[in-house]
Order: C-alpha cells, then sequence, then structure tokens
C-alpha cells in the first residue's frame, strides 16, 4: 500500500503542518502527526473494526477510518441504554450520553442540562467486564 501524497512538512517557522489535499479547508496541524491522522479523511481506507461479532463495523463490515470512532462505537455494545426522562412514553433510548444530550438539546429546548431528572441518567455507567475504562484518575492523598 503506498501512502497518501496529500502532507507537506511546512516551511521553517511557518507555524503548522498543512494538508494539501485537493479541495481542503483543513487549519494547518501542529504536529506531523495530527496532519497524518488528518489523512484518514480523504481515504477511503477502514483499517478499524468493532470486535463485537455480526456487528455491521466488525471485520468484513464498514469498519472506522479512526481508532478513536471504533472505541467510542463500542458504547453501543456495553451501554446500559440513557432513556430520555422528558420524553412521555420513554421510548427514546441512547447507547451514548452525549446522543441523550443532543436529543435533549434539540427536542426539549425548555429543559435545563442541570436537571436532576437528565443528571440521574447520565450519572449511569455502563458495565465493563475490562476493568475501568475512562480517563484515569489520580488516587488523592
Amino acid at each position: 500500500m503506498t501512502p497518501l501524497p496529500i502532507h507537506t512538512v511546512p516551511a521553517h517557522g511557518s507555524g503548522g503542518f498543512q494538508c494539501d489535499f485537493t479541495g481542503c479547508t483543513a487549519a494547518p496541524f501542529q504536529t506531523q502527526y495530527l496532519l497524518n491522522s488528518h489523512a484518514n479523511v480523504h481515504s477511503q481506507i477502514r483499517p478499524h473494526y468493532c470486535p463485537v461479532p455480526g456487528c455491521p463495523r466488525s471485520e468484513g463490515g464498514k469498519g472506522f477510518k479512526r481508532k478513536n470512532e471504533m472505541i467510542r462505537h463500542g458504547l453501543v455494545h456495553d451501554s446500559p441504554g440513557y432513556v430520555c426522562p422528558f420524553c412521555p412514553d420513554r421510548e427514546h433510548k441512547y447507547p451514548r450520553p452525549d446522543n441523550l444530550q443532543r436529543h435533549v438539546r434539540v427536542h426539549h429546548m425548555d429543559k435545563n442540562k442541570d436537571d436532576p431528572l437528565l443528571r440521574d441518567v447520565l450519572a449511569q455507567r455502563p458495565e465493563t467486564s475490562g476493568g475501568a475504562k475512562g480517563r484515569r484518575r489520580r488516587l488523592g492523598s
């Protein structure tokens, strides 16, 4: 596989790594690594697959261009389901808390993001079999 010819090394002092893919309007990137990561948006290659058998995004399926997208997708399999506390029929269930927050912003504009009902639903945590996941927290002394 040959690398995509869309990267340029900045001139000394230019302040960034610019994507030179035709028509790309992305701002310059601070590092070559970020530029390389950005290159995936211009590619049809999807090298990251969901490890859950039968998932449409698993091996042989659609996959993901970026690893972080695959990791975020994993929440749909581990999620307790975030049910909208404001919908009268409670039929709207979302796999990720940000999906529920977006639903509330769009469909329940009169509700405050700090509403106790919403906070209780968002406080749920998926049960994980592999130990704690997410941000590492420093144990205080």
